[in-house]
């Protein structure tokens, strides 16, 4: 497969009109049954019957109706061409007349007017920046070190890596569009790139326009649209599902290599990240502690049986700890080994061309690939993984999913018992494996969330698994690269995804460590892995000053723990993006153009990050956006106030990161210096970050429930709403708390402030009270900031 060539529509015939009742026409005059179907406001899918039969599996889970509101309208002209139209009747997004859908043998592809002003985004892990202006891909998820040259995987900017979205993110002017292509296999896109090499050989006909397609198989594409980046990002996450509210370990940070095995190596851990006083929820497991790399087991030289392994994970359970194996999908092609046994006797591996079970060579040897298409695979799948999370791992990292067969040739790989070609289960063959794995652990433990962790994807991955962006380097270039890859991936339907830290492959300097924590510690995935022939990279590897900063922006994060959990409350409830570009919350404007901000990004609406990636550098330009009412910008480095609307040049040390809070935020943080994974989530401390000077009024609410069951399901959720101002000419910070549920346990809070107020004023279950703060430090980012804070927990008030 070419992953640098798509087609081209010069290669292409187009169907000149569309007529109502009849569909699209050919050329010939032949109709293609045809309909334009809205699904919601701002949202339709369109089909076309184009004549061929290619099939494909259909795994993935989409909405069948959207709600949300919106008054955006499209309509197939006569000439074939479909029109978007803003609230005002205003066209932004048009295909080409009499040359939008274009046949070509059993390929197709719908072509739409290129206008300058349009930019890009989306294309799932497509690497290449963040806008896409100019760029084509085809979406074919691939084993990317057993896919390409290594050169050009530590250096360059493989084609397509191991996630396959086709959700092409378009804005032109003020509005937004987005086309989700339904098709599992090679789908392309070009976003108005130029075939021609040299500009004086263009002509007329090589007007640039942008398009999207598929090799064969029925046209099936949903069209959406949003006046906002925002709305248009929920409205595509709801279609093809939001996030379930992960456990709250799931949020904090986790170690990992290859080469970690046995018990004493997690022990090890427990014991060095006890001593530093570093928090870490996850323990991982490679591919060693199998028995043999059989898949499900578990080596009883170093276990001890079944019995050893749930003995092992109990007691660190004890510790706040929880072990995460791996699992790959391959089994090792031995049918003395039980699970491979059944899998043969009931026909539920991938065939080869001969009618024999397709063989890889991966881990185990000879390997055997079930066919998560087939619905009694996904079942014997899950039994299995029920069985193994009864032993005690609280959940799994499903690796190898793109599929990965070694030097094998893929195109033998068939699925359905040999009746469907490779194509047919490709890009799916990792959200098969995964549904059936998430339905394993809920079998195992029904009141319990699961947390999986994919590499490869395709859309509705969302619904089962978080996603890491694959095996790494340590290195700039791909330091560089995680910022972006993220931002689209979060556009994309994947919020939970982040890169390995600080690089799986190659040796990371102290330095790089650094720059890799301070740039990666509020990333939605924070893991730290490594390659087993790469020196040691655990936090306390690269020297006492490193392991200083290092422990410090894990410790920040846990404090932060309050806050991200919340983000991931409303993800689940409304699809709102966790990581976000800047443009996602602020205007984007000529004074301060945001639309290609590739090196910084928001998390939720009130932190701003822009951590400093080129090395040996203390300072960058941060563009700081216009907030409403010229509210500013606080600055975890120091306390200062930035205004919006501009961009500066920020200084940051070898400990620090530039790190803004946004006036009129109510940031909810644990207390006290973070050292070990415990959190309460019913005991926090509000960061009000309002000053004396803060004109306005300022709304947040926070929820939180036990971080772990579904009994928020069932209503078992405490949540509360805020409102906080500034009143007396600077004097007094008042707060006014209104419970809105407390079906979990009470809330229990103090008020922090990083301005000197006489009195904070707490209004909270019918009563009032003034508290002299009590002078206090925090340190964030940088140096020690004085901060004020309420001198009692209002506990006492409320009588608990």
């Amino acid at each position: 497969m070419y992953f640098g060539k798509i087609p081209h529509p010069a290669n292409f015939s187009f169907c000149p009109r569309f007529d109502e009742g009849r569909g699209f026409v050919t050329e010939r005059g032949a109709a293609l049954a045809s309909s334009l179907e809205a699904i919601g406001p701002n949202a339709w899918r369109l089909r076309v019957e184009t004549g061929d039969a290619a099939r494909y599996s259909d795994l993935a889970r989409f909405e069948e109706a959207l709600g949300g509101q919106g008054a955006c309208t499209a309509r197939l002209e006569k000439g074939g061409e479909l029109v978007l139209e803003d609230e005002s009747g205003v066209p932004f997004l048009a295909g080409k007349s009499g040359a939008m859908l274009g046949l070509s043998g059993s390929a197709w592809l719908l072509q739409f007017e290129y206008e300058p002003q349009m930019k890009f985004y989306g294309f799932g892990e497509h690497c290449r920046g963040f806008e896409k202006s100019g760029q084509r891909t085809k979406f074919w998820n691939t084993d990317v070190w057993g896919d390409y040259p290594l050169r050009e995987v530590f250096e360059g900017e493989p084609e397509s890596l191991y996630v396959s979205i086709p959700w092409m993110m378009i804005r032109s002017g003020n509005s937004y569009a987005g086309i989700l292509v339904r098709h599992p296999g090679a789908v392309f896109f070009d976003a108005a790139s130029n075939f021609v090499w040299d500009e004086k050989n263009r002509d007329d006909t090589d007007r640039k326009s942008f398009y999207v397609g598929a090799p064969d198989g029925p046209l099936d594409v949903y069209i959406l649209a949003g006046p906002t980046l925002a709305e248009l990002t929920r409205r595509m996450q709801t279609l093809v599902g939001t996030t379930p509210l992960p456990p709250l370990w799931a949020l904090g940070h986790h170690q990992c290599r290859w080469g970690y095995a046995s018990p004493e190596d997690l022990r090890e851990l427990d014991r060095n990240y006890t001593e530093h006083g570093i928090p870490c929820d996850g323990l991982w497991l490679d591919i060693e502690y199998m028995d043999g790399y059989r898949v499900f087991s578990f080596d009883p030289a170093l276990w001890g049986g079944d019995e050893g392994v749930r003995k092992v994970c109990a007691a660190l359970a004890k510790k706040g700890r929880h072990v995460v194996p791996i699992l790959d999908p391959g089994l090792k092609a031995d049918p003395s080994y039980a699970p491979c046994a059944e899998a043969l006797a009931k026909d539920l591996f991938c065939h080869s061309s001969s009618g024999k079970p397709f063989t890889g060579f991966v881990w185990p040897g000879k390997t055997w690939m079930p066919d998560f298409t087939l619905p009694e695979t996904r079942a014997w799948w899950a039994r299995n993984v029920r069985d193994f999370a009864a032993k005690g791992p609280s959940g799994a990292w499903l690796d190898m999913n793109d599929p990965s067969v070694g030097a094998a040739e893929l195109w033998d790989m068939r699925f359905r018992h040999g009746e469907e070609p490779h194509p047919y289960g490709h890009n799916e063959y990792a959200l098969g494996m995964a549904q059936a794995s998430r339905e394993g652990f809920l079998a195992a433990r029904p009141d319990e969330r699961p947390f999986l962790l994919s590499r490869s994807a395709s859309p509705s991955m969302s619904r089962e698994a978080a996603v890491w962006t694959g095996d790494n380097y340590s290195n700039r270039h791909h330091l560089k690269m995680a910022i972006p890859v993220s931002l689209n991936l979060a556009l994309s339907g994947i919020p939970f995804n982040g890169p390995d830290v600080p690089g799986f492959g190659g040796e990371a300097s102290a330095e790089l460590a650094v720059a890799w924590y301070k740039c990666g510690f509020l990333f939605p995935f924070f893991r730290n892995h490594s390659e087993r022939s790469t020196p040691r990279k655990e936090p306390w590897r690269f020297g006492e000053e490193a392991l200083d900063v290092i422990a410090r922006y894990i410790r920040l994060r846990y404090k932060l723990i309050p806050y991200l959990y919340n983000l991931w409350i409303a993800q689940e409830e409304s699809g709102e993006a966790v990581m976000r570009p800047l443009f996602y919350d602020f205007a984007d404007t000529p004074e301060l153009p945001l639309w290609n901000v590739d090196d910084a990004f928001m998390v939720g609406s009130s932190i701003l990050h822009a951590p400093v990636i080129e090395e040996g550098a203390l300072s960058r330009s941060v563009s700081l956006p216009t907030l409403p009412e010229g509210g500013r910008w606080f600055s975890a480095i120091d306390g200062s106030l930035h205004a919006g609307g501009i961009s500066e040049t920020v200084s940051a040390g070898f400990a620090e990161t530039p790190l803004f809070f946004r006036e009129g935020a109510i940031l909810p943080m644990l207390p006290g210096v973070r050292k070990n994974a415990k959190s309460d989530l019913s005991l926090v401390e509000l960061h009000v970050i309002l000053f004396r000077d803060s004109k306005g009024e300022f709304r947040s609410t926070y929820a939180f429930d036990d971080g772990a069951s579904y009994g928020y399901r069932r209503g078992e959720r405490t949540q509360a709403r805020f409102l906080a101002r500034v009143e007396e000419g600077g004097r007094v910070l008042h707060l006014f708390v209104e419970n809105l549920a407390e079906a979990y346990r009470p809330l229990a809070f103090r008020v922090a402030a990083y301005d000197a107020f006489e009195v904070i004023r707490i209004e909270y279950a019918g009563k009032s009270r003034d508290c002299v703060p009590e002078e206090s430090a925090v340190t964030l980012t940088g140096g020690e900031l004085h901060t004020c804070v309420s001198s009692a927990w209002n506990a006492a008030m409320a009588g608990r």
